[in-house]
């Protein structure tokens, strides 16, 4: 016998129901570039809620071979592992599986067929900025599809990411000192004005939402339909928001009840007003500086809890994973992990929850788990 949808205590910051008011841009930042991007190409629900297929299926009439690309991507393992109390189940979802080892597979497929699709050519000349998966995956397709490809990285980035982006053909430029990642943003924007380049702007794509929505969710929904479980959560780490909000777009289709939990680091929350800062924080994930909010996410936010999970806290469940379901996952799947956990193991014994793990982790986050 399954155990009952219900609401469960989270921490909930966002006050239900509320209207998405659009974030002011930030004025004297520096960041003109990416403030006209964000402000000319902030998506609105309609878009949000369109369709990938359509989509997807002009981008490979015009490109056949981004067809190529889809069968290693999605369909990765729903692995049932402990909460962190041991009261109940959290059902991982391994998005190691994917091609190019992430979740970000899956994003960047998404981009790429929208590229196509939306400027009607086979050779649209791109740029994206990334902190690393996207990045990594964006190159390695481009260099499959013979597509040129700049791309923007924060300064700091390490010099493994950097040698094998450019082993893949991608430029490569670097976001000023001190900006953080909204710097990489910023620099991948001004690129796109400079050069005549297509910018993909992962932060305002509906095509990643729809790629969640009608992929990773339906995966979700079939596995756990066949084994008779219904989750009472769904947790993401945020970094685009498109995994989170098109996921629970799907889950909560079905399961009405299912309390979605959008987690941050507590170094960079959600909407945080400060500059972008260097502190170290879950990888991928986290508040853009300057009160921006994820224009995917922002619509909905009085649907979400929010949840904030510290780097150290992090590690320790990385380390607790491995140590104990001889898991490898990343320090923001283990924030997620963490975080869906907390909510099951408030309630009776026996509920089940859903995480995404984005990755198996860096070698660099690994190193620091390894350091605690």
């Amino acid at each position: 016998m399954t155990a009952p949808v219900m609401p469960l205590p989270v921490t909930v910051t966002a006050e239900p129901g509320r209207a998405y008011a659009p974030t002011p841009a930030p004025t004297g930042t520096g960041l003109t570039h990416i403030t006209r991007a964000l402000t000319a190409r902030r998506p609105d629900r309609d878009a949000l809620e369109a369709p990938f297929g359509p989509l997807e299926r002009h981008a490979t009439r015009l490109l056949p071979g981004l067809a190529a690309l889809r069968p290693d991507i999605g369909h990765t393992p729903l692995v049932p592992v402990p909460s962190r109390d041991g009261r109940g189940t959290v059902w991982l979802k391994a998005e190691a599986a994917n091609r190019t080892g992430t979740v970000k597979a899956r994003t960047a497929y998404a981009l790429l067929c929208a590229a196509v699709a939306r400027t009607g050519t086979p050779r649209v000349r791109l740029v994206e900025y990334s902190g690393g998966s996207l990045a990594l995956a964006l190159a390695e397709m481009c260099a499959h599809l013979g597509l040129d490809l700049h791309l923007a990285v924060p300064h700091g980035s390490p010099a493994r990411l950097v040698d094998t982006l450019r082993r893949h053909g991608a430029r490569v430029s670097h976001g000023p000192e001190g900006t953080g990642f909204l710097g990489a943003m910023n620099e991948a924007a001004r690129i796109a004005e400079d050069e005549d380049r297509h910018l993909l702007l992962q932060h305002c794509a509906p095509e990643a939402v729809a790629m969640h929505r009608e992929h990773t969710g339906a995966e979700i929904i079939a596995r756990l339909t066949r084994e008779g479980v219904r989750p009472v959560a769904f947790a993401a780490s945020v970094g685009s928001a498109g995994t989170a909000v098109g996921t629970t777009q799907a889950l909560r289709a079905r399961w009405t009840g299912c309390t979605a939990v959008a987690v941050f680091p507590t170094e960079a929350p959600y909407g945080d007003g400060r500059a972008p800062g260097g502190a170290r924080r879950m990888n991928g994930t986290g508040g853009l500086g300057h009160g921006l909010k994820q224009p995917l996410l922002a619509p909905y936010e009085g649907d979400f809890a929010f949840a904030e999970v510290s780097y150290p806290e992090a590690l320790d469940a990385m380390r607790l994973l491995h140590h104990t379901q001889r898991i490898a996952v990343s320090s923001s799947a283990a924030g997620a992990w963490l975080s869906a956990s907390r909510v099951i193991d408030q309630g009776p014994r026996g509920l089940h929850a859903v995480a995404i793990a984005a990755s198996r982790g860096t070698p660099e986050e690994w190193a620091h788990a390894t350091d605690r």
